[in-house]
């Protein structure tokens, strides 16, 4: 038996209705789960209160990919979701989250202000960002009107010590979470590396003749890295260079050649 798992969202074709929201049935096995609509839920292709498998969702979900794939530009952003689901599979444990930081200096301050931009952005309560972002703000500001005179000298040095903490245990954060995928079982791995792969190769495996993909993340991790180097695709990310690479914003000083479908003698440069 498996329990009732999280909420989740589906949104696609004719769903003109906001999107639909279910979850597995607790009382079904992983050999033959069955969800549910979420109370107050409902959608054209499904009653409240009949179960669905998988075949159902699949029958919604495979022919708008397939459709959505071959568009003639496509863009995919990728948010910290795909880490998560890659750690989580490998080593059955969560990535550490992006919790409150704890400042020494201007810790409330920091935090209330933290709190205040999420929410009128629309984030909720904020995070480790939001204090990152914050933090950094309010250590310029104190350097600007910085002297000995008044004393603020030393909340200087002091905001500075704390941000570079925090700043340092965040990185050894997302370190130790790409360290747990590469030191978990291989066979788990292996199979979440498949996964990883799959899903890219979803969105990249297309014809010569489309735009190439575009890709987005907000990930500070290299999970993406990771799995195009296990898919073979080679990733442009606009730096130019080796040994001191420099980003380059508007160029990709990159030629690239290509066979064309059914052309076997002929080659075109992009």
């Amino acid at each position: 038996m498996i329990p009732e798992a999280s909420e989740q969202i589906l949104k696609c074709h004719d769903d003109y209705t906001p999107p639909v929201r279910f979850c597995a049935d607790s009382g079904t096995t992983v050999e033959a789960q069955s969800f549910k609509l979420k109370e107050g839920s409902a959608c054209s292709w499904m009653k409240q209160g009949e179960p669905f498998g998988p075949d159902k969702l699949r029958s919604r979900i495979e022919p708008w990919l397939t459709a959505l794939f071959q568009s003639e530009h496509q863009s995919v952003l990728v948010g910290s979701g795909l880490t998560h689901a890659l750690h989580v599979m490998a080593t059955s444990n969560g990535l550490p989250g992006m919790s409150l930081a704890t400042f020494g200096a201007f810790g409330d301050e920091i935090t209330a202000e933290a709190k205040r931009s999420a929410e009128a952005a629309g984030r909720g309560d904020g995070n480790i960002e939001d204090q990152i972002r914050v933090a950094n703000e309010l250590l310029r500001g104190l350097e600007i009107i910085a002297s000995k005179e008044n004393g603020s000298e030393q909340y200087v040095s002091r905001l500075r010590s704390d941000l570079t903490h925090v700043l340092s245990d965040f990185a050894s954060s997302i370190l130790k979470g790409e360290a747990g995928v590469i030191s978990a079982d291989p066979v788990k791995r292996e199979l979440a590396f498949n996964y990883l792969v799959s899903f890219l190769m979803s969105f990249a495996s297309r014809s010569g003749t489309r735009d190439r993909l575009h890709l987005f993340t907000t990930n500070y991790d290299r999970c993406i890295e990771a799995g195009a180097d296990v898919a073979g695709l080679r990733l442009i990310d606009r730096f130019v260079g080796t040994l001191a690479p420099i980003f380059r914003s508007s160029r990709l000083d990159i030629d690239m050649h290509y066979n064309p479908p059914q052309v076997s003698v002929e080659n075109r440069d992009t």
